[in-house]
């Protein structure tokens, strides 16, 4: 199954870098123009220069590339000197309510997707896997830990991990753009490595975050062939555990025609029933969600039929996916995705039609990939994303 090894971690060094709040970001694909321009401005050594810089065409490939080898010639970044693995606690408000989320990082061995140990659930595209592969193939190195989670209930790992950080003292604490506190601390004890690697070997990894970055890994081990490149630097966490949110992506069918002719459609292919309160995402099961139509001046609370659920997983979101967007692909001109709520209420008029999905749990979403299935594009958003910037990996 799954293994898992400590490494000798690149990070800034903080007597060059007095605040990592200024130099670490969010993933590169979660970052739009404005969120890039203010942090390359933030620090002339933010992650994102490298990781997401604004070079045009493949010289932003060597540009990442100069900055990065600058930056270690420098000092600016140091590899530790014993192999590690760094626990990271992100603590955050949601909703106005405060959570923690426990995770590892550390290096992963890359298994091909039908050897079933490391587990996808979303499609990838061509686009960002080329543009990734290149930027490997530049700075040969891991920029970001790929996101997964995996089945904790047995708390063996975690009961490691707390003990730990219960008696030392983070080596990073660094509050990200988005107001998450990021808290990793580092393991050089080979007794507690080793323990945690077994403690590993029999589980499997989903990916949560980073399926372009994973498949990206396996392209480029196939490409070079060195033993460094069976390995990438992973994020792991449980699942069982409160500070994992599984948020839905809300949609919104736009310049929609005919919408009376999708609301009839989806009477007939739903249980449907109107509705008058506030749209909460949190009051959905995972079989259920609510249509917004403003120029029929109606809300629809609306549930999978019984005969549908094993085909749909009893999940909404592949229901949605088949019986509306597919279905009417030609009754509207453009698919919007919004990951909050409020984005995706304001943006309904009375010429689209918006659809609200419910939250997820893992065991829904492995369901799916138990059964060689993956889900709908833009299905989940883990929450919260891992910070950019918090440790490097070396495949040299």
């Amino acid at each position: 199954m799954a293994i898992i090894k400590a490494f000798r971690g690149l990070r800034y060094n903080q007597k060059e870098i007095k605040k990592i709040s200024n130099v670490i970001a969010p993933p590169y694909d979660v970052i739009n123009s404005k969120q890039q321009k203010d942090l390359m401005n933030s620090s002339q050594y933010n992650v994102v220069h490298i990781d997401f810089n604004d070079g045009k065409g493949d010289e932003k490939y060597n540009i990442s590339m100069n900055t990065l080898n600058n930056w270690i010639e420098n000092n600016i970044l140091a590899q530790d000197e014993k192999k590690s693995l760094y626990p990271y606690l992100q603590e955050f408000t949601y909703k106005g309510k405060k959570y923690n989320r426990l995770g590892l990082i550390g290096l992963v061995k890359l298994h091909e997707f039908k050897e079933k140990i490391i587990l996808p659930h979303e499609e990838t595209f061509s686009g960002p896997k080329e543009d990734r592969l290149k930027l490997l193939r530049a700075c040969k190195t891991n920029l970001s830990p790929i996101f997964g989670v995996y089945d904790n209930n047995d708390k063996k790992i975690d009961n490691i991990i707390n003990d730990f950080i219960q008696n030392n003292q983070p080596i990073i604490e660094a509050k990200s753009s988005d107001g998450i506190l990021n808290k990793i601390w580092q393991i050089s004890d080979t007794e507690i490595i080793d323990l945690i690697e077994l403690n590993f070997k029999d589980k499997e990894i989903l990916i949560a975050d980073g399926h372009h970055r994973y498949e990206t890994s396996l392209n480029y081990m196939n490409e070079v062939r060195t033993k460094e490149s069976e390995y990438a630097m992973f994020y792991l966490s449980g699942t069982n555990q409160d500070g994992l949110l599984i948020n839905p992506t809300h949609r919104i069918l736009q310049n929609v025609s005919r919408v009376e002719e999708i609301t009839k459609s989806i009477r007939s292919s739903f249980i449907v029933n109107e509705y008058n309160g506030d749209i909460i995402e949190d009051q959905l099961k995972p079989n259920e969600f609510f249509i917004i139509s403003e120029s029929e001046k109606v809300k629809l609370h609306c549930q999978i039929k019984d005969n549908d659920e094993k085909r749909f997983y009893s999940m909404s979101v592949y229901a949605v996916q088949d019986l509306i967007i597919d279905k009417f692909k030609n009754n509207y001109d453009k698919l919007d995705f919004f990951k909050s709520l409020e984005d995706a209420k304001s943006s309904i008029n009375d010429y689209s039609l918006g659809i609200i999905l419910p939250k997820f749990i893992p065991n829904d979403i492995m369901k799916v990939v138990l059964n060689d299935d993956k889900m709908p594009q833009k299905s989940t958003y883990f929450y919260p994303k891992v910070a950019t910037g918090v440790l490097f990996n070396r495949l040299y």
